[in-house]
C-alpha cells in the first residue's frame, strides 16, 4: 500500500474517533445538566406547594416563578403557572387617593409611608399589591400633624381605596396671625349617611305598620269568619304581610348603605375651630357668646 495513502487513512480514523468521543462526552454532560435542572424543578415545586399551603405568599411566589420555567418538565411547569395565576387573584391591591384644591403642591411636599416604607404617589393612582392582613398608612406634610390610617385587606380584595383630602382654610378678615395655622384631621359625617339613615328608619316604621295591620286583620278574621273567610280577606292579609317583609328588607339595605358611607368617610384636614366664651359689646350693652363645635 502506498505509504502516503496509509497515513491519510490513519489520520481519518483518528479524526473520526475524536469526534465520536467528543460527542459522547457532550451528551453525557448534557444529560447530567438536565438531571440537575429537573431535580431543582422538583425541589422548587415541592417548596412552592408547602409555602402555598402555609400562606407564605412571598416565598411561594419566588418558588412558583422558578419552577414555572420552560426548562422544567411540562407537568411541573403547568402546576406552578396555575399556582401563580391563583396567587395573583388572591393578593389584594390598594389605591391611595389624595384630594385637595392644590393637589400638585400637596404632592410635592407630601410624604407617604406604607407599613414603614416610603411610597411614591402616581398620577393617576395605580394599584399597589399587598399581603392580606392589617396595614398602616402615614401621611406627613411640613408644618402639619401626621395623619395615620389603619386598614385591613382580605384575600382577593382588589382596588381597596384609602382617601385623604386636603382642605384649604377659608380666608377671614382678621389680624395677621402670629404663628402658622395647623390643620387637624377630621372625618365629618357625609349628608348621604343622614339621608340613608332616615330612609332606613322610615322603612322600618312602614314595616311595623304593615305588620301590625296584617296581624290585626288576621285576628279579626279568626274571630269573625274563620275558617270560611273570603278570598279577598286572605289576599288582603297576605298583601299586608308581604309589604311588611319588603319594607323591612328595604330598611336593612338602607341601613347597611348608611353604615358603609359612615365607615368609609374620608379624612379631611381642616382648620380647628376655637371653642369657649367670647364677649361682645355694643352701644346697647354686652353679651356673652359661646363658640365651638358640638
Amino acid at each position: 500500500m502506498n505509504p502516503t495513502r496509509a497515513a491519510a487513512h490513519a489520520l481519518t480514523l483518528v479524526t473520526l474517533c475524536s469526534s465520536v468521543c467528543f460527542a459522547e462526552g457532550a451528551a453525557e454532560a448534557s444529560k447530567e445538566t438536565s438531571r440537575a435542572e429537573v431535580e431543582q424543578c422538583v425541589a422548587q415545586h415541592d417548596s412552592a406547594r408547602q409555602l402555598r399551603l402555609g400562606e407564605q405568599w412571598q416565598g411561594a411566589r419566588a418558588a412558583m416563578t422558578s419552577c414555572a420555567d420552560e426548562r422544567c418538565p411540562l407537568a411541573i411547569a403547568a402546576d406552578c403557572r396555575a399556582w401563580l395565576d391563583e396567587l395573583e387573584s388572591l393578593m389584594p391591591t390598594l389605591i391611595i387617593v389624595v384630594e385637595g384644591e392644590d393637589l400638585a403642591a400637596g404632592h410635592q411636599d407630601l410624604r407617604v409611608e406604607l407599613d414603614g416604607t416610603n411610597v411614591a404617589l402616581k398620577d393617576p393612582p395605580t394599584a399597589i399589591e399587598l399581603l392580606p392582613g392589617a396595614h398602616r398608612l402615614r401621611f406627613e406634610m411640613p408644618g402639619q400633624q401626621p395623619v395615620i390610617l389603619q386598614f385591613s385587606l382580605q384575600k382577593g380584595e382588589k382596588n381597596h381605596i384609602e382617601r385623604l383630602r386636603f382642605v384649604q382654610p377659608e380666608a377671614r378678615p382678621s389680624p395677621a396671625p402670629t404663628g402658622s395655622a395647623r390643620l387637624v384631621p377630621t372625618r365629618p359625617v357625609p349628608a348621604a349617611t343622614y339621608w340613608l339613615s332616615a330612609g332606613a328608619l322610615a322603612a322600618f316604621a312602614s314595616s311595623a305598620a304593615f305588620l301590625y295591620s296584617g296581624l290585626d286583620e288576621h285576628a279579626d278574621a279568626q274571630a269573625i269568619c274563620a275558617p270560611n273567610c273570603s278570598h279577598e280577606i286572605h289576599s288582603s292579609i297576605q298583601a299586608r304581610l308581604l309589604l311588611a317583609d319588603i319594607s323591612a328588607g328595604a330598611g336593612l339595605v338602607l341601613g347597611a348603605l348608611s353604615l358603609y358611607t359612615y365607615l368609609r368617610r374620608p379624612v379631611v384636614l381642616t382648620e380647628p375651630r376655637l371653642s369657649g366664651p367670647a364677649i361682645s359689646a355694643n352701644g346697647n350693652g354686652a353679651s356673652v357668646l359661646w363658640g365651638g363645635r358640638f
